[in-house]
């Protein structure tokens, strides 16, 4: 018997609780980016308006962007390949993060890429707001005339830029959500099936479209709880924000938040696909 979407949520947190080293990937991952982050803010503290400064700004950006996608796609690896390994064996170890992630850290990246590449096609549905914006009676001069002397001289302009902006952001959330649920498995396919690439693409649609009805619950259920756990994280900044706590609770309290939420979705997604695609229920205690 299949296991239901919310026993899919409570046995994919007794995996987590059990095997707590399922959230070395996401510590491996935030430690590399703030490492990262430190490193390439140090180099881009070095003298830029010398003859190199435009070219070094710009390598150093491109560095830093390629350097993410292989880090974020080999946590990605080793997160889905430890929690693949719990789901059918009840058992993992940090060998399996390293396995994981350097047999399929080239094939997650390549996908990211054209997952990306799709989701910023969304950018055309925002030609006729910007088409507007480009018009020289709603110029800059205008728009910081009217904010400056009198405010009711830009309704004009929004009651122009109303229908478009309304049309772009329906259309482009319709667009993102179809391409986030067409491509929602594509990573654990990629590690758990060990598939090609445009294969996982293939399975990914061809699962939606055998299961449209629990994928979609699934994914919004997840989604739910993302922006809960988010939420919670905003409460805990405004409250130390309000009795004046040390800056270190709220970032503590996100990094936490960051790492349970990531560990957690991994084992969430891998045990729903395995037994979505096996038709079996997996084992837990």
């Amino acid at each position: 018997m299949i296991e239901n979407i919310f026993m899919t949520i409570v046995n994919g947190l007794k995996n987590l609780k059990k095997h707590p080293v399922l959230f070395a990937p996401a510590v491996l991952y935030y430690l590399s980016f703030i490492f990262l982050l430190i490193l390439f803010s140090i180099l881009l503290t070095l003298d830029l308006k010398n003859q190199w400064g435009y070219q070094l700004f710009t390598l150093l950006s491109v560095a830093y962007l390629f350097l993410i996608l292989l880090l974020s796609s080999f946590a990605a690896a080793g997160s889905i390949g430890m929690a693949k390994e719990v789901v059918e064996t009840d058992g993992t170890k940090l060998s399996h993060m390293l396995r994981f992630g350097k047999k399929y850290t080239l094939r997650l990246a390549a996908a990211s890429v054209f997952i990306h590449l799709l989701r910023s096609i969304s950018a055309l549905f925002w030609t006729p707001v910007l088409q507007i914006f480009g018009n020289p009676e709603y110029g800059t001069d205008y728009v910081t005339d009217a904010l400056t002397n009198d405010p009711s001289l830009l309704i004009p302009m929004i009651q122009e830029l109303a229908a478009p902006v309304l049309f772009a952001t329906l259309i482009s959330a319709v667009y993102l959500l179809i391409v986030s649920f067409m491509f929602y498995f594509v990573s654990y396919i990629i590690v758990i099936d060990d598939a090609k690439v445009f294969k996982s693409y293939r399975k990914s649609f061809r699962l939606l479209r055998t299961h449209p009805i629990r994928i979609v619950s699934f994914v919004l259920l997840i989604t739910i709880i993302e922006v809960l756990i988010s939420f919670i994280g905003i409460l805990a900044a405004a409250a130390a924000n309000y009795y004046a706590l040390p800056l270190y609770f709220g970032a503590s309290v996100h990094l936490i938040l960051f790492l349970f939420l990531t560990a957690a979705a991994n084992i969430w997604t891998a045990r729903f696909y395995i037994v979505l695609s096996e038709g079996v229920t997996a084992p837990v205690d």
